[in-house]
């Protein structure tokens, strides 16, 4: 039997190692500090407070806490920090953070006006992201060749579900937390009593989240769309990028005259679907569709085959309700219309089902010959990505969880959170950049989709009408004769469709009128039954049938038959020549970038110690420092900051062991160099 012997030594708690949840918060923190981002944090983030910790203070702290993950609230994170505040705060020049008591009250006095000002900045303006958003692996390129920034704007809902709250005259008065946080408000699946609106922007080919912000309920309608888009022109303003080839890609939601207005002021091209449902029996637009030159949707073989087709160009108004926030009406706006179809069983979520194919219009405000019909419906639902994006969200920032009750609070939250995203996206980008070399675009070659059936579509609201009609009874004076309830077509004996053609102005008897069904010229010319079903002698004569249905019937009839036949031709045709290339999306792979820069933290371990200088000899308690202090004047907001700044004079050793990948992000290279460089 082996024989063994155990030796046991005791030491005292090391505080200086750094738990491995919190690695990754220190090194952005000693990272952004080498940067200067730290101290423009302090001077662009202002919360309006009399004392205690600034808005640097809340973002350090909030940096810390989502890097840490998703698995645990602010109070057991603050006991996990709460050893090592010390080592922490001093990586960014600052004497301690807030506790949870104190994020708290910082988040309470956030005030909207002075957040906005600098969340697009915390998002990417500050963290050295241009250098990722100029990257040819980013855009899209068009059939023309020329590369587009791509920007995906879709709001989400977080809804809240209230407790019970009980009253009694022993209570005290009731008070919830939560009256600050949202308003009622429709939240389609998610029900719940309260609810607030995120509206975010990610720039698609990157991944990066380029603004969000929060409204209380369903939100601010326009005002939150137009806030959105003007952190896109800001962007394309900071990359020097022509905003007419940027994309905004949008929710259905949006697919009316003001969403199109707002987009059209700041000259933003865009794609939507077309929020009007009356389109779908507009005669002009059936026709259209019937005419059309359907084209293969390129797709990734995992969904419908769908099909898209230029409609030509349409000009919407708005409903005379709908007015602009400061009153006033909105102008009609002339957009391009793409429709896209594919077969479908039952009703359609989306658009209309018209005899078996699904229908759906969308608004594409993009050149025709750069972006054609197929390609501008497969931009449009490149889109759904976002929602991948949304999952890996809440995977890896849990940012549905509720920071702050004041909504201004949980925006910083929201913010600090989405920004520690483009960090991590973009010191993965520059651990291993990419060819700075543009794709090679492949020629474009178009595919007819020869599914659709000649004819189609027949037109719904006639066929609607003709659908009251008993035609059993009507037909039992005709045998082999048929009614085809999906066309809206009268079938002969020899299966041979009629379509309607004429109404009888006068009734043949009391409440009964004539309607006639015709082929096409010529259509019975090679029908064997003809010569006992049509006496005319013509050679290309057209059979006809004259039915007597319900005078109010026939009076639906005439009165559809006339708007069709005197269409005003509001749609404009357009024969713009398509690009030769195809089509190229964005390679750029966001996740991969992500991982990259967590797998730096293999193995890593971080020790930091602090060594504070002898404390000052007290200050009279007694006698003011100045006038200033005397009348407790407000204090700057630089005075604010350095509240809590670390004292001179104090020490910090910091000790990493880790990846070459994190030594070289963390300046090791540098400071070699550096070194190298005075020896010499």
């Amino acid at each position: 039997m082996a024989r063994k012997t155990v030796g046991v030594s005791y030491k005292a708690k090391e505080t200086s190692r750094i738990p491995d949840d919190l690695i990754e918060g220190a090194t952005f923190m000693m990272d952004l500090q080498a940067r200067g981002f730290i101290k423009a944090v302090g001077e662009r983030l202002q919360i309006r407070r009399q004392g205690g910790y600034s808005g640097l203070d809340a973002w350090l702290l909030l940096l810390l806490f989502f890097s840490a993950g998703p698995g645990r609230g602010v109070r057991a994170f603050w006991d996990l920090l709460r050893e090592h505040v010390l080592q922490l705060a001093a990586l960014a020049d600052r004497r301690r953070l807030p506790s949870p008591a104190s994020l708290s009250r910082i988040l309470d006095a956030v005030e909207v006006n002075l957040l906005r000002g600098a969340s697009s900045w915390l998002l990417v303006g500050g963290t050295q992201g241009d250098e990722l958003l100029r990257h040819p692996s980013v855009q899209t390129y068009d059939a023309r060749g020329q590369g587009w920034h791509v920007f995906d704007l879709d709001p989400t809902v977080t809804t809240l579900h209230q407790r019970a709250l009980p009253e009694d005259d022993d209570l005290p008065e009731p008070c919830r937390r939560s009256r600050e946080t949202g308003a009622p408000g429709h939240s389609g699946r998610k029900r719940g009593a309260l609810q607030f609106r995120r509206v975010t922007v990610q720039h698609a080919g990157s991944g990066a989240w380029v603004h969000a912000h929060l409204s209380p309920g369903n939100g601010d309608g326009v005002v939150d769309f137009e806030r959105a888009l003007d952190t896109v022109v800001q962007t394309c303003k900071r990359l020097d990028h022509a905003r007419d080839r940027t994309l905004v890609r949008m929710d259905g939601e949006y697919g009316n005259v003001p969403w199109f207005t707002a987009c059209r002021e700041r000259k933003l091209p865009f794609v939507t679907r077309l929020n009007r449902p009356k389109l779908y029996t507009d005669p002009d637009v059936l026709e259209r569709l019937r005419s059309a030159r359907w084209y293969e949707v390129p797709d990734s073989k995992a969904g419908p085959r769908r099909a898209a087709a230029d409609i030509g160009t349409l000009t919407v108004a708005a409903g005379e309700r709908t007015r602009r926030p400061d009153g006033s009406a909105y102008a009609p706006v002339t957009v391009r219309v793409v429709a896209s179809i594919f077969p479908k069983k039952g009703e359609a979520k989306r658009g209309r089902t018209l005899e078996g194919w699904q229908v759906e219009l969308f608004a594409v405000d993009l050149p025709e010959d750069g972006w054609p019909a197929p390609e501008a419906i497969a931009a449009y639902f490149g889109r759904t990505a976002e929602e991948n994006r949304f999952a890996q969200e809440d995977r890896e920032l849990g940012l549905d969880r509720i920071i702050s009750y004041h909504l201004p609070g949980q925006e910083l939250a929201t913010v600090v959170g989405l920004s520690l995203w483009n960090l991590r996206l973009f010191r993965g980008f520059g651990l291993d950049p990419p060819p700075t070399k543009r794709p090679v675009q492949a020629l474009r070659r178009a595919q007819r989709d020869e599914r659709v059936p000649q004819g189609w579509p027949h037109d719904p609201v006639l066929r609607d009408a003709l659908a009251e009609i008993d035609w059993a009874a009507l037909l039992a004076s005709w045998p082999g004769w048929s009614w085809d309830p999906a066309t809206g077509e009268l079938r002969c004996e020899d299966e041979r469709p009629l379509t309607l053609t004429t109404i009888r102005r006068g009734e043949l008897a009391e409440g009964r009128t004539g309607i006639i069904f015709r082929r096409v010229s010529g259509g019975c010319e090679a029908c064997s039954a003809r010569q006992a079903c049509l006496r005319s002698t013509q050679e290309r004569a057209s059979k006809h049938a004259e039915l007597s249905i319900p005078t109010p019937v026939a009076d639906q009839l005439r009165h559809r038959l006339r708007l069709v036949r005197n269409r005003p031709g509001a749609i404009g045709a357009s024969d713009a020549a398509p690009g030769p290339c195809a089509v190229a999306d964005a390679l750029f792979l966001p996740a991969a970038a992500r991982q990259l820069f967590g797998a730096a933290f293999s193995g890593a371990t971080l020790r930091i110690e602090v060594a504070l200088p002898p404390p000052p000899a007290p200050k009279p308690r007694l006698v003011a420092v100045d006038v200033a202090d005397r009348q407790r004047r407000r204090k700057t907001w630089a005075q604010n900051v350095d509240r809590y700044a670390l004292p001179d004079g104090t020490q910090v050793r910091i000790e990493v062991a880790a990846s070459d990948a994190l030594r070289r992000m963390l300046g090791e290279r540098e400071r070699s160099k550096r070194a190298a460089a005075g020896a010499a």
